[in-house]
């Protein structure tokens, strides 16, 4: 049954792709209030989409990891750059960081890697942001296949990754 519903989706996905009419889309701007919140953000509370080009950014760092190209991946990352782990650690600097992903890397094969969303963002203090919520099924160096989500938060100044934010989840079945 999830087959059949799946085919008719995507069928009705291709014919509203191919149709000729056209149709116009009105959007409407979001008032520029400021939002009364619950708890106050201590970083900023105002985002706007971001500079697009980090996407690509932020995608070209995750395609260097897989392939396992550490000179490039450290090429995208400042000297001063701080990744903040999941396990609570800090790393700062490009060595260390290199070093971790290295070290981190070198075993794993990352198949069926597909992203969720990404989303460009841009604090009021200027912090250029991409968000990634992604997926993979992650090999280990023993063979066993465990599928992995994560959330990632890079800020990028100049082209370069200057700090850092993972966190990822083995899904469980």
């Amino acid at each position: 049954m999830k087959k059949v519903y799946l085919g008719l989706l995507v069928a009705a996905s291709f014919a509203a792709c191919t149709s000729s009419e056209k149709k116009t889309t009105e959007v409407a701007e979001l008032p520029s209030d400021k939002v009364e919140h619950i708890y106050k953000p201590t970083y900023t509370d105002n985002f706007k989409v971001g500079d697009s080009k980090n996407v690509l950014l932020a995608e070209q760092f995750h395609k260097v990891l897989f392939d396992k190209d550490f000179k490039a991946a450290a090429d995208m990352i400042s000297d001063t750059a701080l990744f903040n782990n999941e396990d609570g650690t800090t790393l700062k600097g490009k060595a260390d960081i290199v070093a971790f992903i290295e070290k981190s890397f070198t075993g794993l094969t990352f198949k069926n890697y597909q992203i969720a969303a990404i989303l460009p963002v841009v604090g009021e203090n200027g912090h250029q942001w991409v968000d990634v919520w992604d997926e993979a099924d992650l090999v280990t160096p023993d063979g066993k296949t465990q599928k992995v989500q994560w959330v990632d938060a890079f800020r990028f100044e100049n082209g370069k990754i200057v700090h850092f934010i993972g966190f990822g989840k083995v899904v469980k079945n």
